[in-house]
């Protein structure tokens, strides 16, 4: 059995190309953007925007946590909305209110619905059928683009990509380095980020960055050196 097969894998001549491309873009455009922010933007500025953009997630992750029968997590996406964007319009600190991230691949998961074949998508990143139902459904099921304009929603998905960016560029560099194959330890970390996230064990957003769609801590990016799965 071909190795694309038994990894779950079918489209992975396809996939590499999409990757290659994507790791290009990033190189070009994400990368670039995301260091200056980190390291030109006012450190005082940085919570505020990015609380905000977190912000912009909870409603979506209202709506997924009651789909999933997760009063519990409804409760805490609703509550950090209702209570940070008031604060956040009068100037004031953030309150200590953990972010809750839901999105319809999630949903489809705690339904049943298995994760289906590994895909990659231009631009958005790492997937698989099952969470790329989902992104299209999140697109046209999104609250808040049922009340606001498109710009919306490009912004906080643009503004989110170079926040995640921004926060694992040495172990995005670090995992490019060190992986056998950078293209496969992608696609194993991000399977493994999927499987913590339905579990609710993960805390990011879903929404995927451009070229990765991953949040890696300080030992994933460093540790990450075999083909993966």
């Amino acid at each position: 059995m071909a190795e694309f097969e038994k990894a779950n894998d079918p489209f992975e001549p396809a996939n590499r190309l999409v990757f290659a491309a994507n790791v290009a873009v990033d190189q070009l455009v994400l990368q670039p953007t995301a260091v200056t922010y980190r390291d030109l933007f006012p450190n005082e500025l940085k919570p505020p925007i990015e609380n905000f953009i977190t912000n912009l997630f909870m409603p979506l992750s209202f709506l997924h946590s009651l789909l999933q029968g997760d009063m519990e997590r409804a409760n805490m996406a609703a509550t950090r909305f209702f209570t940070a964007l008031p604060t956040f319009l009068l100037g004031n600190t953030m309150p200590d209110k953990q972010p809750v991230f839901e999105d319809a691949g999630q949903t489809l998961a705690v339904w049943g619905f298995e994760q289906g074949p590994y895909v990659m998508l231009p631009l958005i990143g790492p997937s698989s059928l099952r969470d790329t139902f989902g992104t299209i459904g999140d697109f046209f099921f999104d609250p808040v683009g049922w009340v606001t304009d498109t710009p919306v929603t490009i912004g906080r998905a643009t503004g989110n990509a170079i926040v995640r960016r921004s926060n694992n560029i040495d172990q995005v560099r670090d995992l490019q380095r060190n992986s056998l194959d950078y293209y496969a330890a992608v696609r194993s970390l991000y399977r493994q980020q999927r499987e913590d996230q339905v579990r609710n064990g993960g805390s990011v957003p879903v929404q995927p960055a451009p070229t990765l769609g991953l949040d890696l801590d300080e030992d994933s990016g460093a540790k990450e050196t075999a083909s993966g799965q």
